[in-house]
C-alpha cells in the first residue's frame, strides 16, 4: 500500500507543478462584475428610515410619477463626506422589503439625471454569517474534540486549494479533469491523514477513495459523451463561456463530478475501513473471506442509505430550477431530456457508481491488510470464528453473527 501511495502522491505533485495558476492579474469585466450582482466598490451603511412612495420627478418633464423605495441611510464609514444620504430607488417587485435598521450595502450608480448615487445592493451577512460558521465550529469540536478540530483544519484547507488553485488554473484553460483529478487526490491525502492519522487503516480507505474517484470520472466522462450533455443548461452556464471562452464546459461538468462525489466517498470508504478493522480486533485470527464478508454486510447497509441521500442533494440544489420547470408544466421525461437535469442526472449516477463500488474496493483492500496483521501462528481466543470452518448451512450466510473475544 505504501507504494501506491507514494505513486499518487508523485502524479499529484507533478500535476500541480504543471497545472499550478500563472499568477497574472486577471481584468474583470466592468459587465460582468454588474450581471453576478458586484460593484467595484460597495459601500456598508444602515437603513435609518424607509418608506414607499412617489419617484422624483429629476428630468422635469411632469411624467406621471413611478412607485420608489425611500430610504434615508448613514454610511458606516466616518470618512465619508455624506455620513447621511437620501436615496429614491424604483420598487423592484422581486426584492426584499427594506426597513429600518436593516444593515445593506450600497453600490455606486448615476440616476437619470446624471448624478452620482448609490442602490442597495445586497444586506450585510458578514457578522451573521460568522456567528454561524462559529456555532458549527463549536458544536463540531464540542462532540469530535481533537478530531473534530482537525477536520475543521481540513475544511480550512479544501477552501484555500479550490480558491488558490483550482478556481484560477481552470481560468488559466487547464484540462477541467486534469485540474479535478490533482485537486481531488491532493485533498484526500492530506484530509484523511489530517483527520485521521496516518495508520494502516486510513491508508485503505484512501486508496479505496482514489480508485473510486477515478472510476467515477471514468463513468462521467462515457456519460457525458453518451448523452451528449454540453454543459450550456443554465444562463451561468452561458454567461461563463461568454466571458471564459477557453473553458470546456462538458469537461467542466465532468470535473463537478469528480470533485462532487469525493465527500460522500470518502465517508463510505473511511466506514468501511473502520468496520473491517473492528472485526479484525474482535477475531484476530478471521480470515480474509471473513473480514470482506463481514465489512460488505456493513456495506450494504451503508449504500441503501447513501444512494438516495446524494439524489436528495442534488434534487435539493437544483429545487428552484425543479421549481420553475413545474410551472411550465413540464413533463418528467421531457424535463430529463434538457441540457442542465441531464447534467445533475449524470453527475447523480457518476456519484452513485463511485459510491457503490468504494464498498467492496475499500473493503478488500481494508481486508487484505488487516488480514496481515495477525501471523497465521499467533495465539487466537477460543472464541474467534472462521467462516471457512463455520458449520454447514451457515458459512455462505450473510446473517451469520459475530462472535467477540472475552475482555
Amino acid at each position: 500500500m505504501a507504494v501506491a501511495v507514494a505513486l499518487f502522491l508523485i502524479f499529484t505533485v507533478v500535476g500541480v507543478v504543471l497545472l499550478w495558476p500563472s499568477g497574472g492579474t486577471r481584468e474583470t469585466p466592468e459587465d460582468l462584475r454588474g450581471l453576478v450582482g458586484g460593484a467595484s466598490k460597495l459601500v456598508n451603511a444602515t437603513i435609518e428610515r424607509a418608506g414607499r412612495g412617489p419617484c422624483p420627478d429629476l428630468t422635469g418633464a411632469g411624467a406621471t410619477p413611478a412607485t420608489c423605495d425611500q430610504i434615508d441611510v448613514v454610511l458606516d464609514d466616518p470618512a465619508e463626506s455624506d455620513s447621511r444620504l437620501h436615496l429614491d430607488t424604483l420598487v423592484d417587485p422581486t426584492g426584499p422589503l427594506l426597513k429600518a435598521g436593516d444593515k445593506v450595502r450600497l453600490a455606486p450608480t448615476t440616476d437619470i439625471a446624471g448624478q452620482a448615487t448609490y442602490y442597495v445592493a445586497d444586506f450585510q451577512r458578514s457578522t451573521p454569517i460568522g456567528w454561524i460558521a462559529f456555532l458549527t465550529a463549536a458544536v463540531v469540536v464540542a462532540v469530535a474534540r481533537w478530531r473534530g478540530l482537525a477536520a475543521l483544519a481540513g475544511l480550512a484547507l479544501s477552501y484555500l486549494v479550490i480558491v488558490k488553485f483550482t478556481l484560477p488554473s481552470l481560468l488559466d484553460g487547464h484540462s477541467p479533469v486534469a485540474v479535478a483529478l490533482t485537486t481531488g487526490t491532493a485533498l484526500v491525502v492530506v484530509l484523511l491523514y489530517l483527520a485521521h492519522g496516518v495508520s494502516a487503516r486510513t491508508t485503505a480507505a484512501l486508496l479505496g477513495t482514489l480508485a473510486s474517484m477515478a472510476l467515477a470520472g471514468a463513468f462521467g466522462a462515457l456519460a457525458i459523451n453518451f448523452a451528449r450533455i454540453t454543459g450550456l443548461g443554465s444562463d451561468e452556464d452561458v454567461m461563463l463561456k461568454g466571458f471564459a471562452g477557453q473553458l470546456s464546459l462538458p469537461g467542466l461538468v465532468l470535473a463537478s463530478v469528480i470533485i462532487g462525489s469525493l465527500g460522500l466517498i470518502n465517508d463510505m470508504t473511511i466506514t468501511q475501513a473502520a468496520a473491517v478493522w473492528e472485526v479484525s480486533d474482535a477475531a484476530p485470527q478471521a480470515s480474509l473471506r471473513h473480514l470482506y464478508r463481514s465489512g460488505m454486510r456493513v456495506g450494504r447497509d451503508h449504500i441503501a442509505s447513501s444512494v438516495y441521500t446524494l439524489v436528495l442533494a442534488y434534487a435539493g440544489a437544483a429545487l428552484p430550477t425543479l421549481l420553475l420547470f413545474t410551472l411550465a408544466d413540464r413533463s418528467s421525461t421531457d424535463l430529463a431530456s434538457t441540457d442542465l437535469v441531464g447534467a445533475e442526472i449524470v453527475r447523480t449516477a457518476a456519484g452513485t457508481i463511485g459510491l457503490v463500488a468504494s464498498v467492496p474496493l475499500t473493503t478488500a483492500i481494508a481486508a487484505l491488510a488487516a488480514s496481515r496483521r495477525h501471523p497465521p501462528g499467533s495465539p487466537s481466543p477460543s472464541t474467534d470464528i472462521d467462516t471457512d470452518s463455520a458449520p454447514a448451512g451457515h458459512a455462505d450466510a450473510d446473517t451469520q453473527p459475530l462472535i467477540y473475544r472475552s475482555s
